[in-house]
């Protein structure tokens, strides 16, 4: 993917919208990969939005274990300033495609 496929994602962050049970309020592996489901399920979800809301401590790694457990999540890739006033990183910008069966 080149720089021409990246987009801004400053509208798009990790949501806290309940989706079923209300999320875990844990450090475990476990308990970080069903906040990301379950904000995934809302929408997409960035980088730093799941670090900061969801306090996911390093995404790209519950990402690849959601995908080892058969769920179909995307990456794409856009512009977020991590707060505001600074200059936008180029983030992964996280898509549920097909939930785990």
């Amino acid at each position: 993917m080149g720089p021409d496929d990246s987009t801004s994602c400053r509208a798009v962050g990790a949501t806290t919208a309940a989706v079923g049970d209300p999320p875990p309020d844990g450090h475990t592996a476990e308990a970080q990969a069903l906040r990301m489901i379950q904000a995934l399920r809302v929408g997409p979800v960035s980088s730093i939005a799941a670090a900061q809301q969801l306090d996911i401590v390093h995404p790209p790694s519950t990402i690849r274990h959601l995908r080892k457990l058969g769920w179909g999540i995307l990456t794409r890739w856009c512009y977020q300033a991590a707060a505001p006033g600074r200059r936008p990183h180029r983030v992964g910008l996280y898509v549920l495609v097909e939930e785990n069966q």
